[in-house]
């Protein structure tokens, strides 16, 4: 079983968006490239789910439409499905501060943000390396 981690930031600016970083421990299932480059455990979600590399604002900053999220502030539960192999993508606590529950309620969409990384503070630079990717996700907040 692989367990999938989530940490919540916000942007700043009047408009902050809510973003969620999503990680695991185990970061490859033991399969390479003809070079001999392990692959990344979510590739072939990723390529499915309609995520966009992080540089592409343009791609991702469009609504994903065949995905969905939903913040339960009274019990911290974030949950988020996609197509295809990111159905059930993500369901747990999120540790949300106040912060980002109200820049959630107020954009009602979250910026999902993976990269082949086991922790958030790496994430800029497997942007460096065009490796992060994004996705725009309606959101309800409950």
């Amino acid at each position: 079983m692989i367990t999938m981690y989530a940490w919540p930031s916000t942007a700043d600016g009047p408009d902050a968006l809510p973003m969620v970083h999503f990680t695991t421990d185990q970061q490859s299932a033991g399969e390479v490239t003809p070079e001999g480059v392990p692959v990344w455990l979510f590739d072939t979600a990723i390529r499915e789910g309609g995520w966009c590399r992080f540089t592409d604002f343009d791609g991702w900053s469009v609504p994903a439409t065949e995905w969905r999220a939903l913040y339960r502030r009274e019990e911290d539960l974030l949950a988020v499905s996609g197509p295809g192999s990111c159905e059930g993508w993500y369901e747990g606590n999120l540790g949300a501060d106040a912060e980002w529950v109200a820049a959630a309620a107020a954009q009602q969409s979250v910026v999902l943000l993976a990269a082949p990384v086991q922790h958030p503070s790496l994430y800029s630079y497997a942007v460096e390396a065009g490796a992060a990717f994004a996705l725009l996700v309606p959101l309800l907040v409950v």
